[in-house]
Order: C-alpha cells, then sequence, then structure tokens
C-alpha cells in the first residue's frame, strides 16, 4: 500500500499516514500509558469523527504512532488540523499538526523563485489564440462527449453534484496542440500558430479530429486495463472488449485522417526552403550553378 507524506498536497480520496512521536523531557522516545487519540478538523472547523478515536492507529517504533487518514471524495479544500492526545507516565500530553488537501491543478509557488525539474510550465497563449482553441475545445467536447456530473452526498447529508469529465481542460489543449503541431509538420513544414484565426477558422475540423483519435488511443489503453474474464465455476463471461471497439474505431478514423491531411496540405503548398525547387538565378554563386549542372550530368 502506497500513501503520501504529510507534507505533500493531497487530492480527494489520497492517503496520507499522519504521524505523531512522544519523547521524554530528555528528548528521548518513549511510549505512551495506552493507544493515542486523534481528531481531525477540516479547513471549516468540521471534525471529521463525532468523538476523539484510538480506532485504526497503529504504534511504528518506541513512541512513535500513526493513522492512515483517507481523503474524503468531496473534503472541504485548504488546510486540515490533526490533534494527538495521549497519557504518559500518567500526565495528559497533547500535539496538533497540519496538512493540505487541494487540487494538483493549482500551480506551486517556488520559494527560491527558480525553476525546478518538474515544474509545470503552464500554457502561455494570447487573447487571441486563447480564443480560437476554446472554438476547438467546443467543438471536440462535443464530439467526445467528455463531460457529465456524478452525484454525490457531502459530510451534511446534502446531495451535490460533482463534475466528472472524462479528459480534464489541460488534457484536452495537449491534445490541440499536438494536433497543430503535426498539421505543421506533415507533409512538409508549415507555420501556423493558435493566433492565426482564419486558418485555424478554416482547418478547425481536421484539428479536432487529430485530437479525438488521440483521446481514443489514450482511452483504449485504460479500457484494456479493466477487460477481464469472469470465471464461476466452469460459467465464463468475458465483458465487450470495449478497447478493441475504440481501436479499430481508430484505426478506421486514422486512415481517413491521413487522407484529408495530404489532400489539404497539398492545396496550400507553401514555399520550399533550401535549393531544392528553386531555379538557379544569377543572384546564386556560380560554383553552386556548376555544381548542379555536373550533378545533372552525372551517370546514377
Amino acid at each position: 500500500m502506497s500513501w503520501k507524506k504529510r507534507g505533500e498536497i493531497l487530492e480527494p480520496e489520497d492517503k496520507t499516514m499522519l504521524t505523531v512521536e512522544f519523547t521524554d523531557p530528555l528528548g528521548n522516545p518513549i511510549n505512551v500509558d495506552s493507544t493515542p487519540s486523534i481528531q481531525i478538523i477540516d479547513p471549516i472547523g468540521v471534525p471529521m469523527f463525532a468523538n476523539p478515536t484510538s480506532v485504526g492507529i497503529q504504534q511504528l517504533a518506541t513512541g512513535k504512532y500513526g493513522y492512515l487518514f483517507e481523503v474524503p471524495i468531496n473534503p472541504a479544500l485548504g488546510v486540515f488540523s490533526d490533534y494527538w492526545q495521549a497519557f504518559v507516565q500518567g500526565y495528559k500530553v497533547s500535539q496538533n499538526f497540519q496538512f493540505i488537501v487541494n487540487y494538483t491543478q493549482v500551480p506551486q509557488i517556488n520559494q527560491d523563485g527558480q525553476i525546478a525539474l518538474g515544474d509545470d510550465p503552464g500554457f502561455h497563449y494570447s487573447q487571441e489564440a486563447l480564443m480560437n482553441i476554446n472554438k476547438c475545445l467546443k467543438l471536440l467536447k462535443a464530439r467526445l462527449s467528455s463531460e457529465g456530473k456524478s452525484q454525490s452526498v457531502d459530510n451534511f447529508g446534502n446531495t451535490i453534484f460533482i463534475d466528472c469529465s472524462t479528459f480534464s481542460l489541460d488534457i484536452l489543449t495537449t491534445f490541440l496542440d499536438n494536433a497543430l503541431a503535426e498539421f505543421n509538420s506533415i507533409p512538409f513544414f508549415t507555420g501556423f500558430t493558435f493566433d492565426d484565426s482564419n486558418a485555424i477558422g478554416q482547418f478547425c475540423s481536421i484539428l479536432v479530429e487529430r485530437a479525438t483519435l488521440e483521446a481514443l488511443a489514450s482511452k483504449a489503453l485504460l479500457e484494456r486495463s479493466r477487460e477481464y474474464t469472469i470465471d464461476d465455476n466452469g460459467i465464463h463471461f468475458t465483458p465487450p472488449a470495449i478497447s478493441e471497439l475504440m481501436m479499430t474505431q481508430y484505426s478506421t478514423l486514422l486512415t481517413n485522417y491521413w487522407e484529408k491531411l495530404k489532400f489539404i496540405k497539398a492545396s496550400l503548398r507553401p514555399r520550399a526552403i533550401g535549393l531544392g525547387v528553386f531555379g538557379m538565378t544569377s543572384t546564386i554563386n556560380p560554383a553552386v550553378k556548376q555544381i548542379s549542372h555536373l550533378r545533372e550530368r552525372q551517370l546514377v
């Protein structure tokens, strides 16, 4: 079983080992008289248990105790507090600690102001580019049917609805960014960006199609890991191979996509880079002319 450390930012349904260590006046670890109790308070002051509890607390070492806490599915976000109480040689002692529950999509600020390995670089688009991306995102979300709501109950018994989109906004934007990069490089290079409103408006359909294919491929891998055969006393049941259906759809659509991409790029063939298809003019070095002339006469 794996869990996060107290100092890490926790997300809903993450697990963390909350620990406490008791010492004597000289700083040496010492066991308490009986199992300590714990109470966890969320950021809005609501206790997680009706009363402090010792259930689930385990001794990790001499004087060190731990409680494996699982963050609720819909917690209040912010700083949680865990209060510990115990008796050491007849004296009541208590300690208080904190941990943070939030979504990791919220960027963290480096303490030293320097870029660290693994930092999220984020997306840096102009207002024009963001408007064009949002248009593509609207089409992509509709095509994937990726947005939905899940019914749940909060700590007070109220029915709430939680967003449960198949893909996050960052992932969908990444799909579109990859689609534009591929559009610009196959079968020959162009330099369109999301700031080119006319180009994005004209080619939005092909970009959304490529992003859809990437989404299908990624979900097919996840579905493959969930599929299995149920065997009960000789009765076999195999759930439908959703991943196979998705990969078949992916392969068929990918072939059509390549054909359309080639036709589109062929219709707007840009200027070539270098001497590939340029004719020899008077501005070119005579030595280059001579090399080209000799190459045309060489035997293959």
